[in-house]
């Protein structure tokens, strides 16, 4: 719900990828009323990219971060390689909950007959009157906490409608576990299995899950994963590894995994 056209530079962005060709590719920007961005073969890894689909493909959802935007041009240029393992969990925790934002209050305009437009623009306008985060809000219903008195504007059976939608879709709590996974293929494409092998277990994640996989230092790899009660994160974790040390020894190499 951005108002302005433009990202800022250095500003940490979430795009899709449109268009793959030899020197870069196309980005849309998905906060920004889907502008066009370009990244620049140069600013995708701090390894040689032989391959750019090897790191980015039509359709994929990525994180940026903004070098240059020109509001006379509208051009914006953008960096994978320079955006850090925090920056881009932060920023996906918080699309996530954007996401779900807008789901509920879909669920919310289909069950009341409530205009959806009038509804985020009322929601998002007060929240942020208030300078709070819609997605806090929310979630403080589910703890049936007395909703703030910007909520209670609504009408009282929309007010009833929310709390049942949101204790349904934003889960309460989730439990986390972790491990160490230790991935080795000396093959002269062994970073490509290594990083292949990663998308594979990292896919494993369902709706209200993740699977983050982040290097220590090679070859040690954190495996770390969230659902929403211990057993399935258990076997989350445990299937996440399997499937990634199973990758790397199909293409001749090896791996260990360690809890905790």
């Amino acid at each position: 719900m951005s108002e302005k056209k433009l990202p800022e530079a250095g500003e940490i962005v979430v795009g899709t990828v449109k268009r793959v060709d030899r020197f870069g590719a196309y980005i849309s920007l998905d906060e920004y009323e889907n502008s066009d961005a370009f990244i620049h073969v140069s600013e995708i890894s701090l390894r040689w990219v032989r391959n750019i689909r090897d790191y980015l493909k039509e359709g994929q959802k990525a994180v940026f971060k903004v070098l240059r935007s020109d509001p006379t041009t509208l051009q914006v240029d953008l960096s994978l390689r320079r955006v850090s393992k925090r920056e881009k969990v932060e920023k996906l925790l918080w699309w996530k909950k954007k996401q779900k934002v807008k789901r509920i209050i879909k669920l919310l305009a289909e069950r009341t007959g409530l205009d959806r437009a009038e509804l985020e623009k009322n929601l998002f306008e007060s929240a942020k009157g208030k300078e709070v985060e819609l997605y806090d809000a929310f979630e403080k219903l589910t703890k049936d906490e007395v909703p703030p008195d910007w909520l209670k504007n609504l009408p009282e059976n929309a007010l009833k409608t929310l709390t049942e939608i949101v204790k349904q879709e934003i889960k309460k709590k989730s439990v986390i576990k972790k491990g160490t996974l230790m991935l080795y293929c000396h093959s002269g494409n062994g970073v490509v299995v290594i990083r292949d092998a990663i998308k594979e277990a990292m896919s494993l994640a369902d709706k209200d899950q993740s699977i983050i996989i982040t290097v220590i230092g090679a070859p040690r790899y954190l495996l770390r994963v969230e659902a929403e009660d211990d057993e399935t994160s258990e076997r989350l974790l445990n299937q996440a590894a399997e499937k990634c040390i199973g990758y790397v020894i199909s293409k001749g190499g090896k791996g260990e995994f360690k809890k905790g």
